[in-house]
């Protein structure tokens, strides 16, 4: 092992290097799942066997599982591609701490490229018929950005096997909880359409910062709401997004299973329709930018501006929709409004239209030119002493009548101006640059997609609205004490027994009471967050907490 890359409530992630046959060797992630959970028998069959089947799995919005297997000491372990980036949770507390959010192409992008993934998890066959392949755990935090702008579903098995291990220590939360479907908070059978209602909190995370169970304060009361299906939809909370990304949620997000979407793909396609609907156009490359080279979260006005074109190319309407609209023989095509037509300028108008006023101009041009050039010949020969005289007034051309199909703007009439101060266009803005010498370099802002022309200034935490610290999921642990070592402790309604008394506990807040053998009780709030213990100690005789 190299160094140690990333740890959780149930694995640490290192980095190491796989020997390959003839001295060859790759690095790799290598995830080891800690002692507490390697040595249940029921969790280890259930881990084998699941991450085993996912090996098999080859897409490119996966991440490959090498090998799968057990050290001599009994630990368990996952040797996975080794992909430099972060976990969309990271990547979207930190783009929210610089005031920005996903865009709405990105959106779409982790959208299409998580269900394509899912698309592949859930078909999966193996020897004997289908896999029934459930990956569980879909959140932002098993989804990896790579600073290529590649997205990689990642954690197969690890969720399944959590589930269904006999957990007998009071406080261990099974997996995120806050991103469960309904039946899977039930503890019902579960199948695609569990993933899909996943992948819908996820993106409800991504594009409002919270999830639709954030207002409520416990798990009891997140439990109780997730499976009475009480909760806001995305449009009533975050209002501005294209309408049919609204509509994908809705329905992936939908109580009763058979409500979403029968398979990943129909959800993809949905995905793919609503893009096109919404004229965003989704690629490769939707996903560059937010990473730097060093898989670094950037601002606005980084890799992100610089890696976009200066105007995006116009999005395409299927060949069948084109035949569709194509104008029917004998009609007059219909104009449609140009760069120009928006600037100011006037639309050219039909052909015929244009060759009665060639004709027109001409003659009026003609009869200027007769008027100006017999005033010249006078003037010729009258001599440099004689004094001009006045010269006749210039014919005015005779006018027409012509019928017009629709009245047009007049041409305005155009006057150059100095070349003093040159416009640069950079796509959606207009930069004025001045030519008078500086000492810097003049600065050319460009316009980015689905982001704002500036960087945002930064929010200050006093005018933020009043809502409840979001706590990073994870596990930690909660130690209670009192001053005589009498009484008995209770967390969450659970009793703990007498103190001390130290377990785990899944971040957040919890509610602590102690009561003593006289009959006295007292309550305190405890704030636990991932990989940390917190202790708090009572002093019976003041009921202060420490």
């Amino acid at each position: 092992m190299s160094r140690l890359l990333a740890q959780g409530g149930m694995a640490q992630v290192y980095r190491a290097e796989q020997d390959l046959t003839g001295g060859i060797s790759r690095p790799v992630a290598l995830k080891v799942i800690r002692p507490e959970y390697s040595e249940s028998e029921d969790f280890r069959g259930m881990f084998l066997d699941e991450a085993r089947t996912a090996c098999t799995l080859s897409h490119p919005n996966i991440v490959h599982i090498y090998e799968v297997g057990e050290t001599d000491d009994g630990l368990l372990y996952m040797a996975m591609e080794l992909v430099s980036g972060e976990t969309l949770a990271t990547l979207n507390r930190t783009l929210r701490e610089y005031g920005e959010r996903l865009g709405d192409e990105a959106l779409f992008a982790v959208g299409i490229a998580t269900c394509s993934a899912l698309e592949a998890v859930h078909a999966l066959k193996v020897e004997g018929g289908h896999a029934n392949l459930v990956h569980r755990d879909v959140s932002p935090h098993n989804l990896l950005l790579s600073t290529a702008g590649a997205l990689k579903l990642i954690d197969f098995g690890i969720a399944k096997a959590a589930t269904n291990r006999n957990l007998t220590m009071p406080g261990v939360t099974k997996g995120k909880a806050g991103y469960f479907s309904p039946e899977q908070a039930m503890g019902k059978k579960l199948d695609g359409r569990s993933d899909l209602f996943s992948l819908g909190v996820t993106l409800y995370k991504l594009a409002s910062g919270g999830t639709p169970f954030d207002d409520y304060k416990n798990h009891a009361e997140r439990h109780a709401a997730l499976v009475r299906g009480q909760w806001q939809h995305l449009d009533d909370v975050f209002p501005g997004l294209p309408r049919g990304f609204y509509e994908v949620l809705r329905r992936a997000l939908a109580l009763k299973p058979e409500d979403r979407y029968p398979t990943a793909r129909e959800m993809r396609e949905a995905f793919e329709k609503a893009a096109f609907d919404a004229r965003v156009r989704v690629t490769q490359g939707s996903l560059e930018g937010y990473l730097d080279g060093d898989g670094e979260v950037t601002a606005s006005g980084g890799p992100r501006a610089s890696s976009q074109p200066d105007e995006a190319p116009p999005v395409q309407e299927p060949l069948h929709l084109r035949e569709t609209l194509a104008p029917v023989a004998g009609t007059a095509p219909v104009a449609q409004p140009s760069e120009q037509s928006l600037l100011g300028v006037a639309l050219k108008p039909p052909r015929a239209v244009t060759s009665r006023r060639r004709l027109l101009v001409g003659v009026f041009a003609a009869a200027v030119l007769v008027g100006v050039g017999g005033t010249f010949a006078a003037v010729s020969m009258l001599g440099a002493d004689t004094p001009a005289p006045t010269p006749p007034a210039t014919p005015r051309p005779v006018v027409v009548a012509e019928v017009r199909p629709s009245p047009t703007p007049p041409v305005p009439e155009q006057v150059p101006e100095p070349p003093t101060t040159p416009v640069i266009d950079a796509g959606e803005v207009l930069v004025v640059v001045d030519d008078a010498p500086v000492k810097a370099k003049p600065k050319v802002v460009r316009a980015t997609k689905d982001r704002p022309k500036e960087r945002p200034a930064p929010v200050e935490k006093a005018a933020a609205p009043a809502r409840e610290e979001v706590i990073p999921e994870g596990t930690g642990k909660l130690a209670i004490d009192v001053s005589t070592g009498v009484g008995q402790v209770s967390v969450d309604g659970a009793p703990w027994g007498a103190p001390p008394v130290m377990n785990k506990l899944a971040s957040g807040h919890h509610r602590v009471v102690v009561k003593l053998p006289s009959g006295q009780q007292f309550t305190r709030k405890a704030t636990v967050f991932p990989d940390q213990t917190v202790r708090m100690k009572l002093d019976a005789a003041t009921g202060e907490w420490k």
